[in-house]
């Protein structure tokens, strides 16, 4: 009931108006005075910064470079490391040749958190002796990463399935 009576009242102002507009357009009014005029705003020119121009170099190792640029090689090794030099070793094809710029900023990386660690002993075993802890330099698709990666996981079913088991039977002493 409410909202057919605000339609209403609606549909009669709007009908008004458009009366009063053409009313006032036949008396020589031009209503468009009385509306206010909306201009655009006028948006800054922006220029986008512009980069300093590297000079690569443009022949063989003869050519005489300039000294903000340096020339590192970076190959895989027998072991599946990758490793970066600015000279090649013999018999070695590089899969990248990188262009660095010395006066470019360098961001330091951030320091390595001491990592802590807690062996936590499950309640009715006695800790096994002492395991090594992990190389920090371990390449992740090297065998041996794979292997303790794998026996990690056997670790973890077998707490998990000790953890079952003891479940089962406290539910069952209730």
């Amino acid at each position: 009931m409410i909202k057919r009576l605000i339609f209403r009242i609606i549909v009669l102002m709007v009908i008004a108006t458009g009366i009063m507009s053409y009313v006032a357009s036949l008396n020589g009014i031009d209503i468009r005075q009385f509306v206010p005029k909306i201009e655009r705003p006028q948006l800054p020119n922006f220029t986008l910064p512009t980069l300093p121009d590297i000079k690569l170099p443009s022949g063989g190792e003869q050519d005489t470079q300039a000294s903000t640029i340096s020339k590192v090689y970076k190959w895989r090794g027998n072991d599946g490391t990758w490793h970066f030099s600015e000279t090649l070793p013999e018999g070695v094809t590089p899969e990248q040749v990188i262009f660095l710029n010395s006066e470019a900023n360098v961001i330091q990386g951030m320091p390595r958190p001491d990592r802590v660690t807690t062996d936590i002993a499950p309640i009715n075993k006695q800790p096994a002796a002492e395991q090594q802890p992990p190389s920090a330099n371990l390449n992740p698709y090297s065998k041996k990463a794979i292997d303790k990666l794998l026996n990690d996981a056997r670790g973890v079913q077998e707490l998990m399935n000790q953890r079952n088991h003891q479940l089962e039977q406290a539910t069952q002493d209730l």
